[in-house]
């Protein structure tokens, strides 16, 4: 390891220490900028979202676009989702689905993609010793049922905060097809908690201990009964035995599950 001293730039993400505020902010303004810049982009009609409301992206059997063209504005949009955007992590992931055989449909969506990345270039994951969870872990899952067109399959997603900012997060489609939205819940929160357990390790060695569960907020309540009370086997025998891990990260308060509405 090496020591940086007072680090302002790594990786291309700038740094900015402000002691008096008691605050580290981490942005990749910049490199937005740039990318922008490359891709045409920098003059581009600034937007609110990232991706369109129920849109749905057909998968094809042949390129109609420039594969490579496609694949490369991708992997540019790619480095700052995995850096300090985790807004960008739903969008970026369902473009990648696409990336072998990329059609105008799907150049569209990456060019909104591209738009909203304008509006937000500034934005920054601040951390602050001074907030009220400076020391606390929790975190959100949710997931978007049958939303793939193609295959019928779910995405799950979290994010984990901390000091105030998200210090890990994630989008990912689902391997198999769940028959219901308790299902997919069910399965995004055992993703999750198998996250959160590497988190209070990893803070365990840095020595932060966690004396208390990682709160992890779900907006299905009965997700939150099957993973308390043994005895819905109707509705869990066809729920594969790995996601009942929930169930035992909850046993043993290594987690702690709380219902968080929709709209929140």
């Amino acid at each position: 390891m090496t020591d940086l001293g007072k680090m302002s730039w790594i990786l291309g993400i700038h740094v900015d220490h402000d002691r008096e505020k008691g605050t580290i902010a981490l942005s990749q303004e910049n490199f937005i900028k740039e990318i922008l810049e490359h891709h045409g982009m920098s003059d581009s009609r600034p937007i609110s979202t990232p991706s369109l409301a129920n849109e749905h992206l057909v998968k094809l059997d042949s390129p109609e676009i420039s594969t490579k063209s496609y694949q490369h504005a991708l992997g540019a949009l790619m480095y700052p989702m995995l850096r300090t955007h985790p807004d960008l992590s739903y969008a970026i992931t369902t473009l990648g689905c696409h990336a072998a055989n990329p059609g105008p449909d799907h150049q569209h969506a990456l060019e909104h993609v591209f738009h909203y990345l304008r509006a937000t270039s500034g934005k920054q994951l601040v951390f602050g010793q001074g907030t009220s969870d400076s020391s606390t872990l929790f975190s959100y899952a949710d997931t978007n049922w049958a939303s793939d067109i193609n295959d019928r399959k779910s995405t799950s997603g979290y994010m984990f905060k901390m000091a105030g900012a998200a210090v890990s997060w994630s989008s990912k489609k689902q391997t198999s097809i769940a028959l219901s939205s308790t299902k997919v819940e069910y399965i995004a929160g055992a993703h999750t908690a198998k996250e959160a357990i590497w988190l209070r390790q990893l803070l365990s060695e840095l020595g932060l201990e966690m004396s208390s569960p990682t709160t992890l907020h779900i907006d299905n309540q009965s997700t939150i009964a099957i993973a308390r009370n043994l005895e819905f086997h109707d509705q869990t025998k066809h729920i594969d035995v790995r996601y009942h891990f929930l169930r035992q990260v909850v046993e043993d308060k290594l987690v702690k599950l709380a219902y968080i509405p929709t709209g929140d």
